[in-house]
């Protein structure tokens, strides 16, 4: 039975999954409206955000160096509640429920000397009671929505405040979520160790960090499985999360003008050589590097050396102390690999908190790529997928880039033709689903570089310096040679997709026009000795398909992995179709292109049919 009567309008089904929150945050209010309608909860849509840049922790303290505390002043609980106020109409505009409103106050109101006159001034403008969460559900709440800001997660967690930080474990996959019963919350917040600096031994403060933190690692109580896997890849994954260390996550972007994704923090990682390096320097030297020269634009109106993007004036004079902060911590953590970056908050964790097992273990890619998915968009995986050896193929590939491929297919197809793999290119980091929370910037560029494929591939030069950012930014992460096999996978399904999609334009799949299948090494020069197709078919002179060498040998030291590709296609429907013909031909050139240097040989097979 439908959930919906006939009498619902389109307005009421819509803002009957609307809910709104309100994060009273140490560094600012934040307003927003999201969807949780089950279809796309996963990803957690906002169709409305504000903020208003008020630090409640900050106004609490003189402006001298002293630590002494104060009430939040009465002009600026007006303002909060004038903009309460605003907010409440919003909401009335966008239909959401009363019952669908919460106002949740974190650390700064908890802690204030007059959080009762605050939280009771706000009640009287709105009617809308306030949530004082303790710090307990405070660190679960944004360890929530750390967790819902990548498909899975695992390794140790830290966020940086304004007042505290706190570190913990967390894990989570397939929507089953675990983290420290004991989580650590220590006063070394970026503002109150500015504020420090001016006051005390900077090598006293290090060590007193340092000791603390030696101390935290052994009550968060990190499972010996944690240990045993970091051991494994090399070390600890750190996911982060605040105000402190997004400043320090786009000061390390603005140093590198040719990392392709800066807009984004948000599934942004930084190997620990690069993050402790901008660390150590910010401790060091006591203030923020200046931007290279490269990075700076003659023509822009913030070409500054002082200016960075999303950094702001306050939050500049904070690094030095964050710098600090880090130094002293991962003298004390156990080996970290590479840091993980988060922008989920209180909003995202809220969310995320009330989402059934079976919704939080859905992968956000496929749940961001799926409205836009042809009516067979299955059947267009699983013709994709007799093209891939299951045994060879990377999992991110095979589970993750390939599916969302599919589902993409088509939404560049009224695009003029040469503007199709350009815009493709760019879906990920500033298309139509650029603003998918839950992407990590890995999956951002495997989804772009796959996509342009699909279209062919043919860019403008510019555009090709950007597809070689991309490919150097999915070299960062881990192991450079198996980065290359997803790099060089990535390319292969994307070229796949091109035939498959310029025989089968339409959105569905017609049985028995043509299908791939892999043929082992074994029966090639048995099996295979008249089906290729080339631009020698154009004379209707094929040659021997079995060309090269195909025993086993070594590129680099890398085992090379050989396999054919066969397509199997009627002869005459070939003959006949300029299209498919040219674009059989394109995906052999292409393929032996990307086989030339790489440890991945496969080579592209014909099988006529009648």
């Amino acid at each position: 039975m439908s959930v919906f009567s006939d009498s619902d309008s389109e307005t009421e089904v819509v803002s009957r999954n609307l809910c709104a929150i309100v994060d009273i945050g140490s560094n600012g209010i934040r307003f927003s409206i999201s969807s949780k309608a089950a279809h796309h909860a996963r990803i957690m849509p906002c169709v409305f955000k504000d903020r208003v840049g008020i630090s409640l922790y900050e106004i609490q303290y003189s402006e001298d160096s002293s630590l002494e505390k104060r009430p939040i002043p009465h002009d600026i609980i007006v303002e909060i509640c004038a903009a309460m106020k605003r907010f409440k109409l919003i909401c009335e505009d966008f239909g959401v429920s009363e019952s669908s409103v919460r106002v949740l106050a974190t650390e700064s109101t908890r802690e204030a000397i007059n959080c009762q006159e605050f939280i009771d001034a706000i009640h009287e403008a709105t009617n809308w009671g306030v949530e004082l969460l303790s710090s307990e559900e405070e660190g679960r709440i944004t360890a929530y929505g750390v967790m819902s800001s990548y498909n899975t997660v695992n390794g140790l967690y830290m966020d940086l405040g304004g007042s505290t930080t706190q570190l913990s474990w967390i894990k989570c996959k397939g929507g089953e979520i675990a983290h420290s019963a004991t989580p650590v919350a220590l006063p070394y917040g970026a503002w109150t160790l500015t504020k420090r600096l001016k006051l005390e031994n900077i090598n006293d403060l290090f060590l007193e960090i340092k000791n603390a933190y030696t101390n935290a690692i052994q009550k968060i109580g990190v499972p010996d499985q944690m240990f045993e896997d970091a051991e494994k890849k090399g070390g600890f994954y750190l996911i982060v999360r605040g105000g402190g260390f997004r400043g320090l996550g786009h000061l390390i972007l603005s140093q590198t003008i040719e990392y392709p994704i800066q807009t984004i923090i948000n599934g942004f990682s930084s190997p620990n050589e690069e993050f402790t390096s901008m660390s150590d320097f910010l401790f060091l030297k006591g203030k923020v590097p200046p931007r290279s020269a490269l990075t700076i634009d003659n023509n822009s109106s913030s070409n500054s050396s002082s200016t960075i993007f999303k950094v702001s004036e306050r939050r500049a004079k904070q690094l030095p102390a964050v710098g600090l902060f880090l130094s002293a911590a991962f003298d004390s953590l156990p080996h970290v690999k590479s840091i993980y970056f988060s922008e989920g908050g209180v909003r995202e964790g809220t969310i995320y908190s009330i989402l059934p097992r079976e919704i939080r273990g859905q992968d956000p890619l496929i749940i961001a790529t799926r409205p836009y998915a042809p009516l067979l968009a299955e059947k267009y995986l699983q013709l994709l997928r007799t093209a891939l050896p299951d045994s060879q193929i990377p999992k991110i590939i095979s589970e993750r880039i390939a599916p969302a491929l599919c589902n993409l297919a088509f939404v560049h197809a009224s695009y003029p033709k040469e503007l199709q793999p350009t815009a493709a290119l760019h879906i990920a980091t500033r298309g139509i689903i650029a603003g998918c929370h839950g992407l990590s910037h890995l999956v951002r560029a495997l989804v772009g570089i796959a996509l342009c494929n699909r279209w062919g591939g043919n860019i403008p030069y510019q555009e090709e310096k950007y597809v070689r950012a991309l490919e150097d930014l999915v070299l960062r992460e881990g192991n450079k040679i198996e980065a290359q096999r997803i790099i060089w996978w990535t390319k292969y399904i994307g070229t796949i997709m091109y035939v498959i999609c310029g025989v089968h334009p339409g959105g569905n799949i017609r049985d028995d026009v043509f299908d791939f299948y892999i043929m082992h090494t074994k029966k090639l020069k048995h099996d295979f000795r008249d089906l290729t197709i080339d631009e020698a078919l154009l004379s209707s002179s094929p040659k021997a398909l079995s060309q090269s060498n195909l025993n086993g040998t070594f590129i680099n030291n890398r085992n090379v992995r050989e396999f054919e590709v066969v397509v199997r296609i009627s002869k005459d429907d070939l003959k006949t179709s300029a299209s498919v013909r040219s674009r059989i031909i394109t995906l052999q050139k292409k393929v032996r292109k990307l086989s030339r240097g790489s440890s991945e040989k496969v080579k592209i097979g014909v099988q006529f049919k009648d």
